[in-house]
C-alpha cells in the first residue's frame, strides 16, 4: 500500500485503508488485462492512481471536494468509479473535455489511464479549480490542463476543442449540457453521462435527447453514452 509519495506501505491513513485494499484488488487486474507493455508501467499507473486519491483526501474537508461522507471511499467510489468508462472503451479518444470536472473524476483518473489523450478540466469554481491545478503538477500529468470558467462561455467563445470526448459526472440538467457541449465537439465526438445507482435504466435513457445507451464498465457503474449531432454554421 503506497505512502502519499507512493514509494511505503502502511502509510495510507486508517480511515482509507480498508477502501484502497478493495480498490487494488479491482484494479489491479484490469491493469494487468491491458496492453501497458512493461510491468513498469501498470506500477506507475496504480501509483499515479494511489497518490492521486490521497491528495483528495488530504483535500476533501477543507476544500469540500466530495460530499464528506465519502471520505474514507474515494477510491472505490470515485477512483475506481471513473475508470469504469475506460473499461468500456476500445479506443480512448485524442482529446477529452470532463465537464464540471470538481475534484477530478473523471477526468484525472482517465488521464492517468489514457497518457495520450489531450485532457481538459472544466471547473468553474476557484477553488476546485486551484486543486486542480495543484493535483496536475503534483502527478506530472502533461496531457492535463484546466480551465476556470463556465461550459455557457467556452461553448459561447469556443476557447476549448474540437474535442473528441466529453464527460459528465455529478452535474444536473444533460440535454442543456450536451447542447452546450456540442459547438466544442469534433463531428464523430461522443459523450459519456456517469449514472448514479438511484437512477434506473429507463430514467437513464430519458436523461438525454437521441440515441443513447447504456454500458456497465467491468467495477459495476453505469454509463450513458451517446453521440453529437454538430451542425456547423
Amino acid at each position: 500500500m503506497p505512502s502519499a509519495k507512493g514509494d511505503e506501505r502502511g502509510s495510507v491513513p486508517p480511515d482509507l485503508a480498508a477502501d484502497y485494499e478493495a480498490f487494488e484488488r479491482a484494479v489491479r487486474p484490469w491493469l494487468d488485462s491491458r496492453d501497458l507493455g512493461a510491468p513498469v508501467e501498470r506500477r506507475h499507473l496504480l501509483e499515479q492512481l494511489s497518490r492521486y486519491g490521497l491528495l483528495v483526501h488530504e483535500h476533501v474537508a477543507r476544500l469540500s471536494l466530495i460530499a464528506s461522507g465519502d471520505r474514507p471511499v474515494i477510491f472505490t467510489r470515485h477512483v475506481l468509479d471513473s475508470l469504469n468508462l475506460a473499461s468500456c472503451t476500445d479506443v480512448s479518444p485524442g482529446s477529452l473535455l470532463d465537464v464540471g470536472s470538481g475534484a477530478g473524476f473523471p477526468g484525472i483518473p482517465l488521464a492517468i489511464v489514457w497518457p495520450r489523450t489531450q485532457v481538459t478540466l472544466l471547473e468553474s469554481r476557484d477553488r476546485k479549480a486551484g486543486f486542480l491545478e495543484q493535483a496536475v503538477r503534483r502527478l506530472s500529468l502533461d496531457n492535463v490542463r484546466v480551465v476556470c470558467d463556465r461550459l455557457e462561455r467556452v461553448s459561447h467563445d469556443r476557447s476549448v476543442g474540437p474535442v473528441g470526448a466529453v464527460t459528465v459526472r455529478a452535474v444536473g440538467d444533460l440535454p442543456r449540457l450536451i447542447e452546450l457541449a456540442e459547438p466544442l465537439a469534433e463531428p464523430s465526438a461522443w459523450w459519456a453521462y456517469f449514472l448514479g445507482g438511484g437512477i434506473s435504466d429507463r430514467e437513464a435513457e430519458a436523461l438525454a435527447p437521441g440515441e443513447a445507451r447504456i454500458e456497465t464498465g467491468v467495477f459495476g457503474g453505469r454509463i450513458l453514452r451517446g453521440t453529437f449531432h454538430r451542425h456547423d454554421p
